[in-house]
């Protein structure tokens, strides 16, 4: 028997909570829910199902560094399921937002993966028509 009945959220520590509400809402998409007061800043995000994404700010935790350049799908992410994943594509492209873009995947389909102003990463992963190829281009480095 599982101990729990379901995943409830993901939370991602932020240290800018402007910039991360413009990257989980404005360019990902993301509807914001209420949140109570806890004391400390945050907001909360709807991930759909009942799960939810919860953005802590924490000044005090150690800052990870930002290396567009460096990517590493070992790297510690969350994954978002999309219908479809050329359409995200496009939406990150339009974006102008680094992004590393993975059609050839040994399940078939599509990964993207993007990070967000502190360093956390976000993949999308879901179907896609395009040919099976690995696009690492200047617009797709994180």
């Amino acid at each position: 028997m599982v101990p729990f009945k379901q995943l409830s959220h993901v939370s991602v520590t932020v240290s800018d909570l402007e910039k991360a509400t413009w990257f989980y809402g404005e360019l990902i998409g993301l509807a914001r829910v209420p949140r109570p007061d806890f004391g400390f800043p945050g907001a909360w995000y709807s991930l759909g199902d009942g799960l939810q994404l919860h953005l802590i700010v924490n000044e005090e935790a150690p800052a990870r560094p930002v290396e567009r350049h460096r990517f590493d799908i070992r790297d510690r992410h969350f994954a978002l399921w999309v219908e479809n994943a050329d359409e995200t594509c496009e939406r990150l492209a339009r974006s102008g937002h680094p992004f590393h873009d993975f059609t050839a995947t040994p399940t078939g389909l599509r990964q993207l993966f993007v990070h967000d102003p502190d360093g956390n990463m976000v993949e999308f992963i879901g179907p896609t028509s395009q040919a099976r190829v690995v696009r690492m281009d200047e617009n797709s480095l994180t």
